[in-house]
């Protein structure tokens, strides 16, 4: 989709712009206000906080991005901070199969089929 870009927003709205994605948002933006570090700061952090995680990939394309992304090692997330995190961020199932998608998906025809 790099060659229309439009197409790719698309795809993206439809799995990623949905409610619980900007709850998220909003709450790790508002955790970054209240401890003056950058949301970055807080979404790395939280991510090295959850259990059984050992290590976080950064995504750093400059010396600079890796040097902030390393300073969120020196951020420690309170409990009240990761339970703000944890509640917005708890999975949740999606309605497939049997849903709206997955009605549609058992309803096909199988191409030359009855």
């Amino acid at each position: 989709l790099g060659e229309n870009p439009q197409r790719g927003m698309e795809a993206w709205e439809k799995r990623n712009a949905q409610d619980r994605t900007w709850r998220i948002i909003d709450t790790v933006t508002e955790i970054a206000a209240e401890r003056s570090v950058n949301a970055s700061h807080v979404a790395l952090a939280w991510v090295a906080a959850q259990p059984g995680v050992t290590s976080v990939i950064l995504g750093a394309r400059t010396r600079e991005q890796l040097a902030d992304n390393l300073a969120s090692s020196d951020l420690e997330l309170s409990p009240s901070d990761l339970g703000r995190l944890g509640e917005v961020s708890a999975p949740t199932f999606s309605d497939y199969p049997y849903g709206g998608p997955g009605i549609e998906q058992r309803s096909r025809r199988i191409q030359g089929g009855r």
